[in-house]
């Protein structure tokens, strides 16, 4: 016997026909399925998008119903629709990934139904596994169910700087596992959402610009106190701070004084993530009036050897 030997024309045939009935059957549907999976998914990112955006939109036009508004409650205003706007992306990315995710495993479960596969052991074995893969993995879980709430109680958006005591800077994404955050020296880090326990959130409502100062004992107190105010008057007064600062400034008195310093502090509410540059500015602002006015800086205080010893 041949071995190696031609199949008979028949079975060739009988073969070929099997496989363009499947071609123009199951496989026809296969090719829909994955279109209209691919179709669906653009669809309802689109519908996704433009719900969050319509939310924002209508959101906005009710806010300015108001109607004429002082200087000060228009940039709140401004400041809340940008944070809504923050968090209308955030939601948006959040579903669009979730839907994305249903789309694809209903369409890969269909699949498998065309190709032969007995999708119903299938779905009940998946059931199975996914009660021991969640008792598993509870700590995934913790961090869905945290990220859900992060996301809806609008705790922190795309944009913030926050601290979330293993990192700070700037959140660059949310989702339902992990937060990404970019820190000042340009470290991307990643923290679990289940295991964020405090969050220190930079860009709501306001921030403080705070200037601690160390002058020389001998500095004339009623002078610095002159000095202070006039400076902070002339910036919350600068057209090109206006927009920034948020109200007036607060001069303390001598919070500390010492052999060597007198501390004074100076407040100043501004907007979010603007208060290191006002910071800046406040102290180029206060050096040069305190060399104009006389008024000296606190020397740095040095420890001799023989008192260490």
């Amino acid at each position: 016997m041949d071995l190696f030997a031609s199949p008979p024309a028949d079975e060739a045939l009988d073969l070929a026909d099997r496989m363009w009935q499947w071609t123009i059957t199951s496989g026809l549907r296969i090719v829909v399925i994955l279109l209209a999976a691919a179709l669906i998914s653009a669809v309802a990112s689109w519908l996704l998008r433009r719900f969050f955006r319509t939310m924002i939109e209508s959101s906005s036009k009710l806010t300015n119903v108001a109607g004429v508004v002082v200087k000060r409650d228009r940039r709140a205003m401004n400041a809340a629709q940008a944070r809504r706007a923050q968090r209308a992306e955030t939601l948006s990315n959040a579903a669009r990934n979730v839907a994305s995710m249903v789309i694809w495993a209903v369409a890969l479960v269909m699949v498998l139904s065309e190709v032969g596969v007995n999708v119903a052991p299938v779905i009940a074995s998946l059931g199975v596994l996914g009660l021991a893969a969640g008792i598993g993995a509870q700590t995934i879980i913790k961090d869905v169910v945290a990220g859900v709430v992060m996301l809806f109680e609008d705790i922190i958006a795309v944009g913030d700087v926050v601290d979330l005591e293993y990192a700070t800077g700037t959140v660059e994404e949310i989702n339902l596992r992990v937060t990404q955050v970019r820190s000042i020296d340009g470290v991307l880090w990643t923290v679990r959402n289940g295991e964020i326990i405090r969050i220190g959130n930079m860009s709501r409502g306001f921030a403080n610009a705070v200037v601690m100062l160390d002058l020389d004992p001998a500095s004339d107190n009623a002078l610095v106190t002159e000095v202070l105010e006039k400076v902070t008057a002339e910036l919350t007064t600068d057209p090109e701070w206006v927009d920034v600062i948020q109200g007036d400034a607060t001069i303390s008195g001598i919070l500390g004084v010492d052999g060597s310093r007198v501390q004074r502090r100076v407040l100043v509410q501004v907007a979010p993530g603007e208060q290191w540059g006002v910071e800046q500015e406040l102290r180029r602002r206060i050096t040069a009036a305190f060399r104009e006015a006389g008024v000296t800086f606190a020397l740095p205080r040095f420890i001799d050897a023989a008192q260490q010893g």
